[in-house]
């Protein structure tokens, strides 16, 4: 049976903070993000995993990077994009998705420094695999969007520059340093 856009966005709320259970479905892929960017070993840790996903999270305000608070009968472009069948519009909460912040089709890496979590609509949708630089020269995208995506931005990079990231670095570098 298919949803319609209404009825999917009945069950979710567009300005929900990211939920544990939410948080808890991106484990699995993050660990894989992990390995991808060389810590093989650090990939195992699930504390690890989640003092990632909460310090990206934080950056972002526990949202889409491309959130805006919306009032009733508003659409802020955070939902989910239909799956086979439309079974991701069946579900009440949002399903992130691991993002580029600098795509890979534009010279960008996998690294930790590199991810975000976007909302499967925000991802196909929004960014595009667009660079930010790009995705500001869109003429169809609100004022309040770029200025929120540049807040997140400014977040991320204090995040990368705090005691705390660097010290999280070292953690991973001393777990991938253990000898089997």
């Amino acid at each position: 049976m298919k949803v319609t856009l209404n009825e999917h966005l009945e069950r979710v709320n567009q300005n929900s903070r990211a939920s544990q259970k939410e948080i808890d479905t991106m484990v699995k892929r993050m660990q894989q993000r992990f390995k991808a960017c060389g810590y093989t070993k650090s990939s195992k840790n699930k504390s690890l995993i989640y003092e990632y996903i909460h310090m990206i999270f934080k950056a972002q305000g526990y949202r889409c990077t491309h959130w805006i608070r919306v009032k009733e009968g508003q659409l802020n472009g955070v939902w989910n994009r239909p799956g086979k069948s439309y079974n991701s519009w069946k579900i009440d909460h949002i399903i992130y998705e691991i993002d580029h912040v600098h795509p890979i089709n534009a010279g960008g890496i996998d690294e930790l420094m590199n991810y975000q979590f976007l909302s499967a609509n925000a991802n196909q949708f929004v960014k595009c695999s667009l660079t930010y630089e790009d995705l500001f020269k869109r003429v169809d995208l609100s004022r309040a969007l770029k200025n929120r995506i540049k807040r997140v931005l400014t977040k991320r990079e204090e995040l990368f520059q705090s005691d705390k990231w660097k010290g999280f670095i070292a953690r991973l570098d001393a777990v991938e340093a253990q000898e089997d």
